[in-house]
């Protein structure tokens, strides 16, 4: 199964990250163009589930995974805020 995801809508990032985390039942290698991300999509030997259906659910990780890297660069600068006022009160500083 071959799929092609626009790189305006997913980062390579995300589609490794969805990838690995279906590791154990599909086979998936990634390439690149200037128009698409490519993911070559293969069933693990000995699983059964059919491949609609984890096609279904890695499409759905990759949405998942995709939304947490946004909002990881939208939340950057109030988390680095909390840990540098975090840190600023251990003494560690030199």
């Amino acid at each position: 199964m071959r799929l092609e995801l626009d790189p305006t809508v997913y980062r390579m990032e995300a589609v490794q990250k969805a990838a690995y985390r279906f590791i154990d039942r599909l086979a998936v290698v990634l390439s690149a163009t200037q128009r698409h991300i490519v993911c070559e999509l293969e069933v693990v030997a000995g699983v059964k589930t059919p491949l609609e259906l984890l096609l279904s659910d890695f499409k759905r990780e990759l949405l998942d995974q995709q939304l947490r890297l946004q909002i990881k660069e939208e939340t950057a600068p109030v988390r680095d805020l909390v840990l540098a006022y975090a840190f600023s009160r251990t003494g560690l500083q030199g």
